[in-house]
């Protein structure tokens, strides 16, 4: 370590403009990046009319809940993540990126749709657009089927779509890696100085050494051509 400083103080002229580019750099990207903003809610599938009315639930769906309306759930997640639903939503005034999954450790038939985007308001605007085209979706569904009335899956909102939230994670990630590449390349600059500056002083005293001795070849032939004379 003490090297290691010992080079960056001796090489200040190489490290320090690259340490005040990395920082100029850094400053540039936080002010360019753009914050993102993100919304969710939580839906729910609950089962048909007819079922709920089934002994002993009493005509309260969220007393029959059952494994089918989480294989529904995932169902109509894959179908809403198509390329045909991200048209329709774009069509429907979704802007940004969006997300339809099964809600983490799910008990039941619940989907967390997620909007992100770089304008809160617009996001605020999406997540309603997909929460309502889910429902749609989730009809549309079953009418293809043809299915009875009284036998389709309904859903509610159980987490309606929140105030967008900054995600800030992403934007500072990247000036992260921005600084710390631009210091690697600054300490990595104070060594390449220190090395190319070590292999011209040791040309140089090579060339120094080599005028040095071809003197003293020369002086003990002087003598030689006297002697021979």
């Amino acid at each position: 370590m003490r090297e290691v400083l010992r080079v960056i103080r001796k090489r200040w002229y190489v490290t320090l403009p690259m340490v005040l580019i990395t920082v100029a750099l850094s400053a540039v990207a936080n002010a360019v990046l753009p914050t993102t903003y993100q919304s969710q809610c939580s839906i729910s599938l609950l089962n048909s009319p007819d079922v709920a009315a089934e002994a002993p639930n009493n005509g309260n769906p969220f007393l029959s809940f059952s494994q089918a309306l989480t294989v529904t759930a995932d169902f109509l997640g894959r179908r809403l993540s198509s390329d045909e639903s991200a048209k329709d939503l774009k069509a429907r005034g979704l802007t940004g990126e969006y997300g339809v999954k099964l809600a983490d450790n799910a008990m039941g038939p619940f989907l967390t749709l997620t909007v992100t985007g770089p304008d809160p308001a617009r996001v605020r605007k999406s997540i309603e657009v997909l929460n309502t085209y889910a429902a749609d979706q989730l009809k549309a569904i079953q009418t293809e089927q043809k299915a009875p009335a009284g036998s389709q899956i309904s859903s509610t909102v159980i987490i309606p779509p929140q105030a967008p939230q900054a995600q800030r994670k992403q934007k500072l990630q990247s000036v992260a890696l921005i600084a710390m590449g631009g210091l690697a390349v600054a300490f990595l600059s104070a060594f390449v100085a220190e090395n190319l500056a070590g292999v011209l002083q040791r040309r140089r005293a090579g060339s120094a050494g080599g005028g040095a001795g071809a003197g003293s070849l020369e002086q003990a032939a002087e003598p030689s051509l006297a002697a021979g004379r």
